[in-house]
């Protein structure tokens, strides 16, 4: 009787030790969990008061608060914890006159951008990330700029190097950015 025991409860713990070490292994990186979290968070739209224009954002994303923009047509979004900070800002630039290849080409350069994408009212710049001419190891950028008569509005994603590939939610929302909300279409009943 003893042996049965012992048998049984050297085949209960043997079990519970095989299911322990499978969900273990079944644990997600952080970058696996943000992804995740992104892919389904809600995307809330915030309008510039001075500009009127719109900025869409995931949920979970703070905003920095009105008092603390130094200019006109700024709003800055941010996320961070203990593995991951990320940014998104967007504000608003005078052209002084300069054509969008001109002011594209000019800023390629102050940004230190890798890569470049033109169509006829907006560019993309892309690439290491830069704060007062340091360079920030393991951080990149990702910018689009859109032309409306004499302004650049600009929105702009700061984000870790080896999250790039679990972050195509924001690139398309960047991609697909339209300064003021496109009217939704409604369906003939």
């Amino acid at each position: 009787m003893r042996k049965a025991v012992f048998i049984f409860i050297t085949f209960i713990l043997v079990a519970v030790s095989i299911d322990w070490i499978h969900s273990c292994a079944e644990l997600k990186s952080h970058k696996e969990v943000f992804g995740r979290y992104l892919t389904y968070a809600d995307m809330y739209e915030y309008r510039d008061k001075d500009y009127d224009y719109v900025v869409r954002v995931p949920s979970f994303f703070n905003a920095q608060p009105d008092s603390l923009q130094e200019e006109k047509g700024r709003m800055r979004f941010d996320y961070a914890d203990q593995w991951i900070t990320l940014v998104i800002e967007s504000h608003v630039m005078n052209s002084d006159g300069m054509s969008l290849q001109a002011g594209m080409d000019s800023l390629a350069q102050v940004l230190h951008a890798t890569d470049s994408k033109k169509d006829k009212d907006y560019c993309i710049l892309s690439g290491p990330q830069y704060e007062q001419g340091s360079h920030i190891d393991g951080y990149s950028y990702y910018t689009k700029i859109m032309v409306n008569h004499q302004l650049w509005f600009v929105y702009t994603i700061i984000y870790p190097d080896d999250y790039k590939d679990v972050l195509a939610r924001l690139f398309k929302e960047v991609d697909d950015w339209q300064i003021w909300e496109r009217p939704q279409l409604k369906l003939k009943q």
